[in-house]
């Protein structure tokens, strides 16, 4: 089963919005039910609630993310997936340095869809004024890249490794 985890800071906003949103560009083309879908943190603790300004911003985007819950990212959590989708350099830095069995498996966001600066903002810096924006600019990240997100996961899946 080819396996995509989408990863940001605290997984309250950024990443469960992106793991949401290409769950549902998937499921209408493909089946979902043969896809791993999940999203984690880099700096959080498992079980908390999505914030609430992420599950607003969401459902103005036509996603649902109300039942979603924290995931801590750990060395076993992380090898179950294919791909890794992070939203900063940072977080590919941090992951490649403490899970070297990542090399070669992290895409930036930002950086293949081309957004300024190549990274999507995280919104608590703002204190979550720019709520929208940032969910907005998730969701058409996720959907300009997803033949490429859904090519590299299938690759990396079948055991190639494409140079990322």
């Amino acid at each position: 089963m080819p396996a995509i985890l989408f990863i940001c800071t605290a997984n309250q906003f950024r990443s469960p919005i992106a793991a949401a949103s290409f769950a549902q560009v998937l499921s209408s083309s493909r089946n979902p039910d043969t896809w791993k879908i999940a999203s984690a943190g880099t700096w959080t603790t498992s079980g908390l609630p999505a914030h609430p300004k992420a599950v607003i911003a969401a459902s103005t985007i036509g996603l649902d993310i109300t039942n979603h819950q924290t995931q801590e990212v750990n060395s076993e959590f992380i090898n179950e997936f294919d791909l890794i989708v992070v939203m900063e350099n940072n977080h590919k830095e941090s992951l490649e340095l403490e899970f070297p069995q990542t090399l070669g498996k992290i895409v930036i966001l930002g950086q293949i869809a081309n957004v300024p600066d190549g990274e999507i903002p995280d919104p608590a810096k703002d204190a979550f004024t720019n709520s929208d924006a940032v969910a907005e600019l998730i969701n058409s990240s996720i959907k300009q890249t997803f033949s490429k997100l859904v090519q590299l996961t299938l690759l990396l899946h079948d055991g190639f490794s494409p140079i990322i």
